[in-house]
Protein backbone atom coordinates (compact mmCIF):
# COMPACT_ATOMS: atom_id res chain seq x y z
CA UNK A 1 0.00 0.00 0.00
CA UNK A 2 1.50 3.32 -1.04
CA UNK A 3 0.98 6.66 0.73
CA UNK A 4 -1.92 7.73 -1.47
CA UNK A 5 -3.80 4.47 -0.92
CA UNK A 6 -3.28 4.80 2.82
CA UNK A 7 -4.42 8.43 2.86
CA UNK A 8 -7.45 7.66 0.68
CA UNK A 9 -8.97 5.28 3.23
CA UNK A 10 -10.37 8.04 5.45
CA UNK A 11 -11.49 9.98 2.36
CA UNK A 12 -13.44 6.89 1.30
CA UNK A 13 -15.04 6.55 4.71
CA UNK A 14 -16.07 10.20 4.85
CA UNK A 15 -17.54 10.14 1.35
CA UNK A 16 -19.32 6.88 2.21
CA UNK A 17 -20.85 8.47 5.29
CA UNK A 18 -22.06 11.47 3.29
CA UNK A 19 -23.57 9.33 0.54
CA UNK A 20 -25.18 7.06 3.15
CA UNK A 21 -26.70 10.06 4.92
CA UNK A 22 -28.18 11.37 1.67
CA UNK A 23 -29.49 8.03 0.40
CA UNK A 24 -30.92 6.96 3.75
CA UNK A 25 -32.65 10.34 4.09
CA UNK A 26 -34.25 9.94 0.68
CA UNK A 27 -35.24 6.36 1.52
CA UNK A 28 -36.86 7.43 4.82
CA UNK A 29 -38.88 10.12 3.07
CA UNK A 30 -40.04 7.72 0.35
CA UNK A 31 -40.77 4.92 2.83
CA UNK A 32 -42.87 7.16 5.03
CA UNK A 33 -44.93 8.21 2.00
CA UNK A 34 -44.86 11.88 2.81
CA UNK A 35 -46.27 14.51 0.47
CA UNK A 36 -42.94 15.85 -0.76
CA UNK A 37 -43.82 17.97 -3.78
CA UNK A 38 -43.47 21.32 -1.92
CA UNK A 39 -39.86 20.40 -1.11
CA UNK A 40 -38.78 19.23 -4.61
CA UNK A 41 -35.82 21.59 -4.45
CA UNK A 42 -34.51 19.79 -1.34
CA UNK A 43 -34.10 16.76 -3.62
CA UNK A 44 -32.20 18.94 -6.08
CA UNK A 45 -29.87 19.95 -3.23
CA UNK A 46 -29.55 16.26 -2.32
CA UNK A 47 -28.72 15.36 -5.93
CA UNK A 48 -26.14 18.15 -6.01
CA UNK A 49 -24.52 16.84 -2.84
CA UNK A 50 -24.48 13.29 -4.20
CA UNK A 51 -22.87 14.54 -7.40
CA UNK A 52 -20.44 16.58 -5.30
CA UNK A 53 -19.42 13.51 -3.31
CA UNK A 54 -18.90 11.54 -6.51
CA UNK A 55 -16.85 14.40 -7.97
CA UNK A 56 -14.62 14.64 -4.88
CA UNK A 57 -14.03 10.88 -5.08
CA UNK A 58 -13.31 11.15 -8.81
CA UNK A 59 -10.90 14.09 -8.55
CA UNK A 60 -9.09 12.57 -5.56
CA UNK A 61 -7.40 10.24 -8.00
CA UNK A 62 -5.68 13.31 -9.48
CA UNK A 63 -3.71 13.70 -6.25
CA UNK A 64 -2.17 10.21 -6.45
CA UNK A 65 0.95 11.80 -7.95
CA UNK A 66 1.70 13.90 -4.87
CA UNK A 67 5.14 12.71 -3.87
CA UNK A 68 5.36 14.10 -0.37
CA UNK A 69 2.43 14.16 2.01
CA UNK A 70 2.55 16.19 5.21
CA UNK A 71 -0.01 16.21 7.96
CA UNK A 72 -1.29 19.60 6.79
CA UNK A 73 -1.59 18.55 3.15
CA UNK A 74 -3.51 15.52 4.40
CA UNK A 75 -5.85 17.74 6.43
CA UNK A 76 -6.56 19.91 3.38
CA UNK A 77 -7.27 16.72 1.41
CA UNK A 78 -9.93 15.82 4.01
CA UNK A 79 -11.69 19.20 4.30
CA UNK A 80 -13.99 18.75 1.30
CA UNK A 81 -15.43 15.36 2.31
CA UNK A 82 -15.94 16.66 5.86
CA UNK A 83 -17.83 19.69 4.56
CA UNK A 84 -19.91 17.53 2.21
CA UNK A 85 -20.84 15.21 5.08
CA UNK A 86 -21.95 18.17 7.19
CA UNK A 87 -24.05 19.48 4.31
CA UNK A 88 -25.63 16.04 3.85
CA UNK A 89 -26.60 15.94 7.51
CA UNK A 90 -28.02 19.46 7.47
CA UNK A 91 -30.15 18.94 4.36
CA UNK A 92 -31.58 15.56 5.44
CA UNK A 93 -31.09 15.11 9.20
CA UNK A 94 -31.36 11.67 10.76
CA UNK A 95 -34.48 12.62 12.74
CA UNK A 96 -36.44 13.35 9.58
CA UNK A 97 -40.20 12.91 10.07
CA UNK A 98 -41.55 15.71 7.91
CA UNK A 99 -43.87 16.23 4.99
CA UNK A 100 -42.78 18.46 2.11
CA UNK A 101 -44.02 21.74 3.59
CA UNK A 102 -42.44 21.04 6.97
CA UNK A 103 -39.21 19.86 5.32
CA UNK A 104 -38.98 23.10 3.34
CA UNK A 105 -39.74 25.22 6.45
CA UNK A 106 -37.19 23.29 8.52
CA UNK A 107 -34.47 23.75 5.90
CA UNK A 108 -35.20 27.46 5.49
CA UNK A 109 -35.18 27.98 9.26
CA UNK A 110 -31.72 26.36 9.49
CA UNK A 111 -30.36 27.46 6.11
CA UNK A 112 -27.66 29.81 7.42
CA UNK A 113 -25.24 27.14 8.71
CA UNK A 114 -25.84 25.16 5.51
CA UNK A 115 -24.88 28.06 3.26
CA UNK A 116 -21.92 29.05 5.42
CA UNK A 117 -20.57 25.53 4.85
CA UNK A 118 -21.41 25.76 1.13
CA UNK A 119 -19.39 28.99 1.00
CA UNK A 120 -16.43 27.23 2.65
CA UNK A 121 -16.19 24.58 -0.09
CA UNK A 122 -14.51 26.75 -2.78
CA UNK A 123 -11.88 28.18 -0.40
CA UNK A 124 -11.25 24.59 0.76
CA UNK A 125 -10.59 23.58 -2.86
CA UNK A 126 -8.22 26.51 -3.32
CA UNK A 127 -6.36 25.58 -0.13
CA UNK A 128 -6.15 21.97 -1.29
CA UNK A 129 -4.75 23.11 -4.63
CA UNK A 130 -2.17 25.28 -2.91
CA UNK A 131 -1.12 22.61 -0.40
CA UNK A 132 -1.03 19.64 -2.79
CA UNK A 133 -0.08 21.19 -6.14
CA UNK A 134 1.81 24.17 -4.72
CA UNK A 135 -0.08 26.48 -7.07
CA UNK A 136 -2.44 29.37 -6.56
CA UNK A 137 -5.77 29.47 -8.37
CA UNK A 138 -5.40 30.81 -11.90
CA UNK A 139 -7.83 33.14 -13.68
CA UNK A 140 -9.39 30.28 -15.65
CA UNK A 141 -12.67 28.43 -16.08
CA UNK A 142 -12.00 26.15 -13.11
CA UNK A 143 -11.51 29.06 -10.74
CA UNK A 144 -14.45 30.97 -12.18
CA UNK A 145 -16.84 28.07 -11.71
CA UNK A 146 -15.66 27.51 -8.14
CA UNK A 147 -16.17 31.21 -7.37
CA UNK A 148 -19.66 31.03 -8.90
CA UNK A 149 -20.47 28.23 -6.42
CA UNK A 150 -19.25 30.53 -3.64
CA UNK A 151 -21.45 33.39 -4.93
CA UNK A 152 -24.54 31.15 -5.04
CA UNK A 153 -24.34 30.66 -1.29
CA UNK A 154 -25.16 34.33 -0.62
CA UNK A 155 -28.78 34.47 -1.86
CA UNK A 156 -29.45 31.12 -0.19
CA UNK A 157 -28.09 32.43 3.08
CA UNK A 158 -30.00 35.70 2.92
CA UNK A 159 -33.43 34.65 1.67
CA UNK A 160 -36.25 32.84 3.41
CA UNK A 161 -38.26 32.67 0.20
CA UNK A 162 -38.91 29.22 -1.21
CA UNK A 163 -38.51 30.49 -4.77
CA UNK A 164 -35.03 31.80 -4.00
CA UNK A 165 -34.06 28.53 -2.32
CA UNK A 166 -35.40 26.57 -5.31
CA UNK A 167 -33.51 28.81 -7.74
CA UNK A 168 -30.26 28.47 -5.77
CA UNK A 169 -30.71 24.69 -5.58
CA UNK A 170 -31.33 24.42 -9.32
CA UNK A 171 -28.49 26.79 -10.25
CA UNK A 172 -26.09 24.93 -7.95
CA UNK A 173 -26.94 21.58 -9.53
CA UNK A 174 -26.55 22.96 -13.05
CA UNK A 175 -23.28 24.69 -12.14
CA UNK A 176 -21.81 21.49 -10.70
CA UNK A 177 -23.01 19.49 -13.70
CA UNK A 178 -21.40 21.98 -16.10
CA UNK A 179 -18.24 22.08 -13.98
CA UNK A 180 -17.85 18.32 -14.11
CA UNK A 181 -18.82 18.12 -17.78
CA UNK A 182 -16.28 20.74 -18.83
CA UNK A 183 -13.36 19.83 -16.61
CA UNK A 184 -13.58 16.37 -15.10
CA UNK A 185 -15.14 13.86 -17.48
CA UNK A 186 -11.96 11.80 -17.52
CA UNK A 187 -9.42 10.94 -14.87
CA UNK A 188 -6.00 12.28 -15.75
Amino acid sequence: MDEFEYISVLLSILIGLGVTQLLSGIARLIRDGRALRPAWWIFVITATLLLGNFQVWWIAFFWRGVEEWTFFSYVTFMIQPVLLYLLAYLVLPADLHLDGDALARAFIAKRKPFYVIVALVPPATFLQQWMLAHSAPQPDLDTGLRLAWFALALPGYLSERVRVQAAVATASFLLLFVYISLLFLRIH
